[in-house]
């Protein structure tokens, strides 16, 4: 017994420590008791209570006052529970649409259609219509649609159409490929017009029963009509008059038309008399001339027409130049030409021409004006006194140096001639006719600086009567047509051969003079200056001796120097030469071997340069032709030599 209760008061838990304690003595069990029922603090509970019944902004709740909220309906529960139904069908729909047909996007197909650039007319090209599939599902019911340009001609395509040309069923497009339809036709239409393709791609997604549609276009531009075409009309006519239509044409490089159509339009107030054009033109209707030859060097067409009457003062004259190839089923225009031009009803008929021409003109600093004056009496009765006046409005001209057989009276910028300087014209019977010639330079290039208009405004008048007071500038009933003569760009083209530059550097090679046997280089240099206007289509050619090689070392400031070897010739393609480039540079050396038949001969080393362009503000061809350079290298100051081949 004694050894459990030893065991009990060493244990350590809880109850043998409770167990252990010792009992509390009265005194303290009594202060444990007042503890327990120790006044509460007022203060403390009250602040508790007012806790409990107050509300959100702090203020004590009336709990006299209690409100009650009414039970909803029956029907507006209902109408929550299908708002709430409605709002999770439309969310379940939307992701079911999108995990069904995401791969059904339109713009998970790429469609396009590509042409070549700088087409020209009548070229014969491909579109390429490329349709791909970038989503994981495959397309079916394929169907491309194509409408044409009005002036694309079909010849074929890849694959071939199902339906007109223009219409092809495909076969379906598996996911993530390709397809492709190449069209291969030709344009003919004027530069600049817009040539629009377009093009419908519709097909149908493997997993739905929708159709969709890819629309695609392109717009093609043609940069060259195909054939070197100008085309020159009179500003002003006489009626009843012969007036001509001049056209210089000739092939390009590539050959893309070998026939083509002139058509006049607004045939209403025009005859076109009979004239033989040769055997390469003729007129197949009213106002319709076929040219069925074009010829690689250029070619001039005089296309004679008449305005019948004067209905207005002025009258558009439309020309439009067509093909139609042998399998074509209608002529497509490529050019187009409108020129206004005054028209003029006199008795007496006046004509002017310049240069043996009634049109518009070009001319350069230096160049002689040829003119010629035409009249005919084509009233009903004599004509007495007549008086007939050249006016040459412009200050481009030098009047020291005016060539007049008939001694004609110079006033200001005008010619009077009356029956005192031409007897004829004291009587002119009904169809007499007569002609009045003179000509007159253009200043020369060093003068360019004293020049304020670098263009001359001619035309004729005449007075019956003597009454010289009719010669009015103001007076347009008596006048003839008008043309005007402009002065082109001052472009000059220096050329030099040289063994040694201007910096005594021996540029060339070999023995000098040359000898026969051993070979001596050159080098030729070329430089263009041009300040009046700015220039297109600038080149300058020179064909090589045949006993001249070329050896390279081309350079240039602008454009390109280029040598074809089949022809022996050299050409420096500059194209457009803008005012700011007022002097350019281009070089490149020659070879020399001579042969035992060249002992004791001079030689010439480049022959017959010519530059050519056009003056882009007067629109008239520019052109110069340099003399020959020989082995004497004649601008060579350095060399001095004789150039005798030893």
């Amino acid at each position: 017994m004694s050894k459990n209760k030893n065991n009990l008061k060493h244990e350590s838990s809880s109850v043998g420590q409770f167990v252990a304690r010792e009992i509390p003595a009265d005194k303290q069990a009594k202060r444990f008791d007042h503890y327990l029922r120790g006044d509460v603090d007022e203060g403390s509970v009250d602040e508790s209570l007012s806790e409990i019944y107050q509300d959100e902004s702090g203020k004590r709740i009336n709990i006299k006052q209690v409100e009650i909220k009414p039970r909803r309906s029956f029907f507006t529960r209902l109408g929550i529970i299908l708002i709430y139904i409605l709002a999770a069908l439309v969310i379940a729909g939307g992701v079911y649409y999108w995990l069904v047909n995401r791969g059904a996007d339109s713009t998970a197909v790429d469609f396009k259609i590509s042409a070549p650039e700088q087409l020209v007319a009548n070229q014969e090209f491909e579109y390429t219509i490329d349709y791909n599939n970038k989503e994981n599902l495959s397309l079916t019911n394929l169907e491309l649609d194509v409408i044409y340009p009005d002036n694309f001609i079909f010849e074929s395509s890849f694959p071939s159409p199902t339906e007109n040309n223009n219409k092809w069923k495909l076969e379906d497009l598996r996911q993530y490929s390709s397809g492709q339809v190449k069209i291969k036709g030709r344009l003919i239409a004027p530069v600049g017009s817009s040539n629009m393709i377009f093009a419908d791609l519709n097909y149908r997604p493997s997993n739905i029963s929708s159709d969709f549609k890819k629309s695609t276009s392109l717009e093609t531009i043609l940069a060259n009509s195909g054939l070197d075409l100008s085309a020159v009309a009179p500003t002003s006519v006489l009626v009843g008059q012969d007036n001509e239509l001049v056209i210089k044409y000739k092939a390009q490089d590539t050959k893309y038309f070998d026939h083509f159509t002139i058509r006049f339009g607004a045939l209403d107030n025009l005859t076109f008399p009979k004239t033989d054009y040769g055997p390469d033109v003729t007129m197949s209707d009213l106002g319709v001339f076929t040219v069925s030859t074009i010829p690689t060097e250029e070619k001039e067409l005089h296309l004679k027409f008449r305005f019948s009457d004067k209905k207005n003062d002025s009258e558009q004259l439309k020309v439009t130049f067509e093909y139609q190839g042998a399998n074509d089923s209608k002529s497509y225009a490529f050019d187009e030409k409108d020129f206004t031009i005054e028209v003029v009803k006199n008795s007496l008929n006046l004509t002017i021409v310049a240069n043996g021409q009634p049109s518009d003109q070009g001319i350069d600093f230096g160049q002689t004006i040829n003119y010629s004056i035409s009249y005919v009496n084509k009233g009903t009765e004599p004509m007495t006194d007549v008086v007939i006046m050249a006016v040459l409005d412009g200050d481009a001209l030098d009047w020291h140096n005016l060539i007049d057989k008939n001694n004609g009276v110079v006033t200001g910028r005008t010619i009077t001639w009356t029956k005192d300087q031409l007897p004829e014209l004291k009587s002119l019977a009904t169809n007499q006719e007569g002609s009045i010639d003179f000509s007159i330079p253009v200043r020369d290039v060093n003068e360019a600086k004293l020049i304020s208009n670098f263009e001359v405004k001619s035309y004729a008048q005449f007075a019956i009567g003597g009454k010289t007071e009719d010669l009015s500038s103001d007076n347009t009933t008596n006048r003839s047509n008008q043309l005007i003569v402009r002065v082109n760009s001052d472009t000059a083209l220096d050329e030099s051969v040289r063994y040694f530059d201007q910096d005594n550097i021996a540029v060339g090679t070999g023995p000098l003079p040359p000898q026969v046997g051993q070979t001596s280089t050159f080098k030729v240099y070329w430089k263009i200056t041009n300040n009046l206007h700015e220039l297109g289509d600038l080149q300058v050619t020179t064909k090589l001796p045949d006993y001249i090689t070329w050896d390279g070392k081309e350079q240039a400031d602008v454009g390109t120097i280029t040598y074809d070897k089949a022809s022996n010739t050299v050409t420096w393609s500059i194209g457009r030469l803008p005012l700011s480039a007022n002097l350019i540079n281009a070089e490149f050396s020659i070879a020399l071997k001579p042969k035992s038949t060249d002992r004791n001969k001079l030689l010439v080393l480049v022959s017959g340069t010519v530059l050519s362009g056009t003056d882009n503000t007067t629109t008239f061809p520019v052109s110069q032709t340099l003399k020959a350079q020989t082995t004497r290298l004649e601008k060579d100051d350095i060399a001095s030599t004789d150039g005798i081949i030893q």
